[in-house]
């Protein structure tokens, strides 16, 4: 009973905890892309004057407010510059607002426009709406830091819409997983078999070899697919709500997107769900202590990739690299190659990289010992 006490106890503190909005600026910049493809092909129907209501389109209620054709226009060209505006940080909280109004409104205003990877697209576009994100990597910040010295902006902000995204985000994938699982076509392989089979001669026509196109049709190596699929789902999903599994979820999260965007239509769902990875970082800045000899270029390159923010590097006058990683009360450092390699596992552009190299060695030291 003490134990679901303290438990619910610090699931309370946790919707007034505070922390740094770096890692969901990240998000705020790759955003507005995302938004600029999502929008694509109805700014290619809007420049041939062809709006929602020119096709047939299908209202969820009587009630919602439907633009005419001009205003339309203006709303959707609108969003386009508030989505670059957005990821540049240009007027922020106006810009991030805009933007989740706008697709949230075009997606409603038809049946037939939804679909599940807009709706989530909308969900991140809603958290970096409610969260102060201007500050960093942003003109709003700059602009700040240099007219207004006397008015800096915080240094943390609420997070519980990130818990709240967070559970949205596992939610996804073990509902997407569940909903597979539970469908003899999708476990047994027919979906994924019946796919390649429809799209064979196009992808052949394409200059894919036949033999692969063969392969991707067998009925038994679609069936081995499909539960692979289902299975990482669950890897993915359920790995992220624990800090021990969280970086070998998002490890495996990477090439599974990236072969879904290669394999499949999803639209920006792929995008998305990458862009999402970064609503796992921790909210603390300088939670690590970076030490290097004097000249050493890892200090260069971690200032130049520590997107998050999460090193404080020092110099010395010695020829060692040591890392202090602070975590839930307690430290931990390491030394020479291990300090190295863990610096580079933190870093985002160089993670999906150095974390299988840092894993093994440290597993071949543990034998060792």
């Amino acid at each position: 009973m003490n134990t679901v006490l303290r438990r619910l106890e610090h699931w309370n503190a946790q919707i007034d905890a505070t922390g740094d909005p770096r890692a969901m600026s990240i998000l705020r910049i790759l955003l507005g892309p995302i938004v600029l493809l999502h929008l694509a092909a109805t700014y290619g129907a809007a420049a041939d004057g062809i709006v929602y209501s020119d096709r047939y389109y299908l209202p969820y209620f009587d009630w919602y407010p439907e633009a005419g054709p001009g205003v339309y226009q203006v709303m959707l060209w609108s969003a386009g510059v508030t989505a670059i505006a957005m990821s540049l940080g240009m007027l922020t909280k106006l810009t991030t607002a805009y933007t989740a109004f706008f697709v949230g409104y075009n997606l409603f205003l038809s049946k037939t426009h939804f679909a599940h990877n807009r709706a989530f697209l909308l969900i991140l576009l809603i958290t970096v709406a409610v969260i102060p994100v201007g500050r960093w990597c942003s003109f709003d910040g700059w602009f700040a830091r240099r007219f207004r010295p006397d008015r800096p902006p915080p240094d943390a902000v609420p997070l519980w819409p990130v818990w709240l995204v967070r559970f949205e985000v596992v939610a996804v994938y073990c509902a997407s997983a569940t909903s597979k699982l539970i469908d003899p076509d999708w476990w047994g392989g027919l979906v994924l078999q019946r796919r390649a089979i429809d799209n064979r001669r196009i992808a052949i026509d394409g200059g894919a070899p036949a033999w692969l196109m063969d392969l991707l049709a067998d009925e038994q190596f679609q069936s081995a697919v499909s539960k692979g699929a289902v299975l990482t789902e669950y890897v993915i999903g359920l790995g992220f709500l624990h800090r021990r599994t969280r970086l070998l979820a998002i490890w495996v999260a990477i090439p599974f997107h990236v072969a879904i965007e290669i394999t499949a239509r999803v639209q920006v769902f792929s995008w998305a769900a990458l862009a999402a990875l970064v609503i796992w970082v921790t909210p603390t800045a300088g939670r690590r202590n970076l030490t290097v000899p004097a000249g050493d270029r890892l200090a260069a390159a971690v200032r130049s990739l520590d997107w998050f923010g999460r090193f404080e590097i020092a110099q010395t006058d010695g020829n060692a690299v040591r890392v202090v990683e602070h975590d839930a009360g307690r430290s931990v450092v390491r030394h020479g190659a291990d300090a190295r390699w863990t610096a580079w596992s933190r870093l985002p552009a160089t993670f999906w990289f150095a974390a299988p190299i840092l894993a093994v060695a440290r597993l071949r030291a543990r034998r060792r010992r």
